[in-house]
């Protein structure tokens, strides 16, 4: 690797870097000897000088009255990153001190509706996880219209995926399935905390409610999720289930 990306990474800026790598070359030397060399505005040396002088890396000394600069040794380049990683540590500690308020301040500033889509295999999971993250022991997740989807094999491993998940939290779902879907999500049917029906009509897509939290998975090749936060439409879609439960069959 090269250094000058390298002294780039560690929060020094493109100039920082010439004047530095030139005084290093050249040792005690002036102003006018790095403008030249490194062909940097004579204002942004001088900038670059003050810079590099405040993270400890340059030095200078004053010769028959004209200021004369010099790098200091290398090994100063690792006590600057201790400096740094001290600096980073002190804000990890003030910002988890802020969370509280931040997090307070985000709350106020939601809609009462959220909408959000989540897109491909990585994106269901994501969905669903951050379901299960909210749920407790004994809370119901409705599913209405669970479907395998195009890719039958892909769509039952992420489900078993998440209702083994879901049985360690030990969450109930009730799920009511079309028709063509009674010889697949095998694990999902047996499992102990899923109670399970069937309905012949055949739905386009999986209506998933949880709390206050709907959303609508379409299993395409490349599967699509659209999240709605709301409470008046999730408890609108548990009493259609409800209504659906009632006419499903075992």
């Amino acid at each position: 690797m090269e250094v000058e990306p390298l002294l780039e990474e560690m929060g020094l800026s493109k100039n920082e870097i010439k004047i530095y790598l030139i005084l290093l070359k050249l040792g005690l030397t002036t102003t006018g000897a790095i403008i030249k060399q490194t062909g940097i505005h004579n204002s942004k040396v001088y900038d670059g000088l003050e810079r590099l002088a405040n993270k400890g890396l340059v030095t200078h000394v004053i010769v028959a009255n004209i200021k004369h600069f010099r790098a200091v040794n290398p090994e100063r380049l690792l006590d600057f990153l201790e400096d740094k990683k001290k600096s980073i540590e002190n804000q990890e500690k003030d910002i988890k001190e802020f969370l509280p308020q931040l997090k307070a301040m985000q709350e106020m500033g939601i809609d009462e509706t959220e909408a959000e889509i989540f897109k491909g295999w990585k994106g269901m999971e994501t969905v669903f996880n951050e379901g299960i993250k909210v749920m407790g022991k004994g809370d119901i997740w409705y599913v209405l219209g669970a479907y395998a989807g195009e890719d039958v094999e892909r769509t039952d491993q992420l489900i078993t995926k998440i209702i083994k998940k879901c049985e360690k939290k030990k969450m109930k779902w009730k799920i009511i399935y079309n028709e063509s879907a009674r010889k697949t999500f095998k694990y999902e049917q047996a499992s102990p905390i899923t109670e399970n029906r069937f309905l012949k009509q055949e739905t386009p897509a999986t209506i998933n409610v949880y709390k206050d939290v709907t959303f609508i998975a379409l299993w395409i090749k490349n599967p699509i999720a659209f999240r709605v936060k709301n409470k008046k439409v999730a408890d609108s879609f548990k009493t259609y289930f409800k209504f659906m439960w009632n006419l499903a069959k075992p």
